[in-house]
């Protein structure tokens, strides 16, 4: 079983980006606004777009928004006790997000091609049936 603890705190809100490129890496980043400046303009038809550059490489994104009433965020597994009840894994909530840009080299992801848009759009509507 899985749950979910809320944070006690307030929880801090995040960007979630998708990049077109491996990087053996899977963690938080001490990234500076040198090394990361994304640029987000708003679209002619109501949605937006992104502009970065990694490593020398243009990259376009496409920002795909949660719909209403809807809400992400990123877990973290709690230490787990010491005791032999049945296995329940308990993830801690550390940050939230209402949006996540999915990134292109040089072209913006196709929403019908891309797996990560395609992905998403697809938990979504499982998510509202």
């Amino acid at each position: 079983m899985l749950a979910i603890k809320k944070s006690e705190k307030s929880t801090p809100s995040c960007a979630v980006n998708v990049l077109p490129c491996r990087i053996q890496h899977n963690g938080p980043v001490n990234a500076s606004t040198r090394h990361w400046t994304p640029e987000v303009s708003p679209d002619s038809n109501e949605t937006s777009t992104s502009t970065a550059y990694f490593r020398g490489r243009k990259l376009n994104g496409k920002v795909v928004n949660l719909p209403d009433g809807y809400r992400a965020l990123v877990p973290e597994q709690e230490q787990e006790e010491q005791d032999p009840t049945p296995e329940t894994k308990v993830l801690q909530e550390l940050a939230t997000f209402d949006k996540i840009i999915v990134y292109g080299h040089e072209v913006q992801p196709d929403a019908q091609e891309d797996v990560y848009v395609k992905g998403i759009d697809e938990w979504i509507g499982l998510a509202g049936a």
